[in-house]
């Protein structure tokens, strides 16, 4: 069982997760080998990370910072291609992703058979309400526009068999979770909580917020294209028909006429745009955008082993 977690500039955190993890597994009998992937911390995470005798971890240095879901990208192409593994499990190192969970996960996967991708499902979290707000509100803007609840973040336990896939997934690189729900890989979810970090505070703010939405919201970007479409041009139907019934209503003054003809032409323009839009969005699928397994290495800087010999069985 290998554990993939992105790590920048949180030593202190991501030490106590892997001595949790290390605890957590042997308790199981489960052999565990965790790789954290330095994002680009600005001090290298292996001049930081507090190990101790038993608890072994693997380091995969960036040459620059490229994100949190780009460096779980990175993590899990570099350990497809150089490392073995029956169950791959992914998860953030500030603890707000419980080592107790993770075991919970990789067991679940490995009672399934190995048949489904295993996603946490968050039963409570513990961020401030302002911020709770904010993502009640991203989840609903991500199911009108993409027909898709969001229910998981990255905290899931994936099947060795599906690693090749999905290292091939162009979508991969703008967002994890998004990307496994895109590919249509079979999946469940079993309910934990969010823990509270360890230490520090977290760098998610309502920019990072946007953007992570935005990433996510973006690997379905055919589809939310498609969906605007159809929403344009069902406006600009109602105006119109509005417009018509204004022309023939003589007792409606004629601002009225005036507005919804306005509005009319609005829609039939934004409606225009949706379709060259979606047009222009279909015709890239041709393009071959980055690919995780084939590119990881352009940004890989170097791979370290702390606190002792980590067996390939």
């Amino acid at each position: 069982m290998i554990v993939v977690s992105p790590v920048y500039d949180d030593a202190e955190a991501a030490s106590r997760v892997v001595r949790e993890l290390h605890e957590a597994a042997a308790r199981e009998k489960l052999q565990l080998r965790v790789v954290l992937v330095d994002d680009g911390s600005p001090i290298p995470l292996t001049e930081q990370l507090q190990i101790t005798a038993g608890c072994p971890v693997e380091v995969i240095r960036l040459k620059r910072n490229v994100g949190h879901q780009r460096a779980i990208a990175l993590g899990i192409s570099y350990v497809q291609e150089n490392e073995q593994c029956d169950v791959l499990l992914v998860m953030d190192a500030d603890g707000e992703d419980q080592p107790k969970d993770a075991i919970r996960l990789i067991q679940q996967c490995v009672q399934a058979g190995g048949t489904r991708v295993i996603f946490a499902d968050r039963t409570r979290r513990s961020e401030s309400f302002a911020f709770q707000i904010l993502y009640r509100c991203y989840q609903l803007l991500h199911w009108v526009l993409t027909g898709i609840r969001v229910r998981v973040g990255n905290f899931s336990a994936i099947p060795a068999k599906f690693l090749p896939a999905i290292v091939t997934l162009p979508a991969l690189w703008n967002h994890y979770a998004a990307a496994l729900f895109h590919a249509r890989l079979p999946r469940e979810a079993i309910p934990t909580e969010r823990g509270k970090r360890y230490s520090g505070v977290s760098k998610m703010n309502v920019v990072s917020l946007v953007v992570h939405g935005l990433q996510a919201i973006s690997v379905f970007i055919e589809v939310v294209s498609v969906r605007l479409l159809f929403l344009a041009w069902g406006l600009a139907l109602l105006c119109v028909g509005i417009f018509l019934i204004a022309l023939f209503t003589p007792w409606l003054p004629a601002s009225a006429l005036y507005l919804s003809a306005a509005v009319a032409v609005l829609s039939i323009a934004l409606g225009i745009s949706a379709s060259s839009l979606s047009l222009n969005l279909l015709s890239q699928r041709n393009r071959l955008d980055f690919i995780p397994i084939r590119d990881y290495r352009i940004f890989v800087e170097e791979h370290r082993v702390l606190g002792a010999e980590v067996s390939k069985s």
